[in-house]
Parts: C-alpha cells; sequence; structure tokens
C-alpha cells in the first residue's frame, strides 16, 4: 500500500478483528461471559493474546508514525469479514487493502476467508496483498 498506492494526505484506517473459530462457549460466551472466568487456561490464553494484539497494535502505529501517515487503529468485535465490512461502511473508506495467509481451496472452504468475504461483500474496491515467498509479516 505505501509503495504503490498512498498518496499525501490520505488518511489510513488500520482494522483488526480477530477470528472467534474454535472458542471454547463461544455460542453462550454474549448471555454468559462468567463461562470464560471460570477457566484458567482459557484465562491465561486470552491474556496471551491480548498481549499480542498490543504488540502488534504498536509496530503498526509505530510505522505510521514513520511514514508521516495520519491514521487511525480500530479493534473490531465479531468476525473478521463482516466486521470489516461494516466498519468500511461506517467510516465510508475508499478502498479496503487486506492480506491473504494463502490458504488451499479445502482449507478455505472449511474455515473460511476473510480476504474472500470482503471480496464479495465490499461497496468499494478491495486490494488482496500476498505476501512475498519467504516473507510472513
Amino acid at each position: 500500500y505505501m509503495c504503490h498506492m498512498h498518496t499525501p494526505g490520505t488518511e489510513v484506517i488500520v482494522a483488526h478483528s480477530m477470528a472467534q473459530h474454535g472458542k471454547p462457549f463461544s455460542h453462550v460466551q454474549n448471555f454468559m461471559p462468567s463461562v470464560m472466568a471460570t477457566d484458567s487456561s482459557i484465562m491465561s490464553r486470552i491474556v496471551h493474546e491480548e498481549d499480542e494484539i498490543n504488540k502488534i497494535v504498536a509496530q503498526i502505529k509505530g510505522k505510521l508514525t514513520q511514514a508521516g501517515v495520519r491514521g487511525n487503529f480500530l479493534r473490531l468485535a465479531g468476525e473478521p469479514g463482516p466486521a470489516i465490512i461494516h466498519a468500511a461502511s461506517v467510516h465510508k473508506v475508499c478502498c479496503i487493502v487486506t492480506g491473504s495467509r494463502g490458504l488451499g481451496t479445502v482449507r478455505r472452504t472449511l474455515i473460511g476467508s476473510v480476504s474472500d468475504y470482503i471480496l464479495h461483500h465490499a461497496n468499494c474496491p478491495v486490494l488482496v496483498c500476498r505476501h512475498k515467498e519467504g516473507k510472513t509479516a
């Protein structure tokens, strides 16, 4: 994005929504939040994930600042695809740039693809970027 699309004065909104796949008791979590607090291993995982997210947020904010880009960071709730589409609509974005993990057809069919969902539901142009070979970030 920075090399090929960004123009000075453009505000960038970076959004993060953690997938909820496989979370224990996810079907009752909204009605019974105390279920999550009773299992120390689950709480430990949540704290670890939160630490990891905070590190990523700090890195992204640092990169935006270093590049002199005006921007905001949004933490979205819910499934990533619909949450990103909703945020894009609310913030009236002109383009969504998303990554792709390069899942195979079978895995993408079984667990879904956020980039595929965005591509098919967005009301604005979508750019899907894949990592360069050998790079993961």
